[in-house]
């Protein structure tokens, strides 16, 4: 077995023993070997969500971490990114963008954006949205005949929609996500560096230019570039 689930043997050792160890070795001896003996690793997927500020550099981010973004003008520079790929990492699903702005003025003439947009009053990901991805996704999987199996948390807002044919969903145990969840495996974070090393070079150049650098919504379609440099190997190990 790899180490895609963050394990690389039956058995859950050092700091990963501490979080309900006995969860985690029951889903790893009775239901992962199911999964990985039944299906081909290009059908099995992980999704899952991270928040961003997107405005603010490495240094900035780390200032404030901790705290709380409920109000203020923290939590309007934080959106919200579903993050999906399968397990050999040949196939990344788009980006789903969660944002406050339904209809941002910095969007005006843009016809078409290379993520999902999606807007709520806390830019979150609702029960609504994920229901909708889907629901959309297992169309698409229908014109190919395709079944797959998505691994996802335990978490209010991922409720499985009914009627699903060629999805099926597999809940991670409670609590274990911290370690069983593969998009948490280092996935999200190179996404967010590749982000913040883009997000940093369209400063510099603001800079050397003397012009003044204006990072508004239109700037999350870089994530659609950050999410292509993240690498196979990233996501399968």
């Amino acid at each position: 077995m790899d180490g895609w689930i963050g394990l690389r043997s039956g058995k859950v050792v050092g700091k990963a023993a501490s979080v309900c160890s006995s969860d985690i070795n029951h889903w790893m001896e009775n239901v992962w070997p199911d999964i990985i003996h039944n299906d081909d690793k290009k059908d099995i997927f992980n999704a899952d969500e991270t928040g961003l500020f997107y405005k603010l550099t490495p240094n900035q981010t780390l200032k404030f971490k901790g705290e709380k973004c409920v109000c203020g003008k923290l939590s309007k520079v934080r959106i919200t990114i579903l993050v999906c790929a399968n397990k050999n990492g040949s196939e990344k699903q788009k980006l789903t963008v969660t944002v406050k702005s339904q209809k941002p003025r910095c969007f005006k003439n843009v016809k078409k954006l290379p993520v999902h947009y999606k807007s709520n009053k806390k830019a979150w990901l609702t029960s609504d949205v994920f229901q909708k991805y889907l629901r959309q996704w297992d169309k698409e999987l229908a014109k190919k005949k395709r079944k797959i199996v998505l691994l996802i948390y335990n978490y209010a807002a991922h409720i499985e929609p009914s009627n699903l044919q060629w999805i099926k969903v597999v809940f991670l145990p409670p609590t274990t996500t911290s370690v069983l969840q593969p998009m948490d495996q280092g996935v999200i974070r190179s996404l967010k560096c590749h982000y913040r090393k883009q997000l940093i070079l369209r400063i510099l150049e603001c800079y050397d230019k003397n012009k003044d650098c204006d990072i508004s919504l239109l700037y999350v379609v870089s994530l659609e570039y950050s999410w292509r440099l993240v690498t196979e190997s990233t996501i399968r190990n």
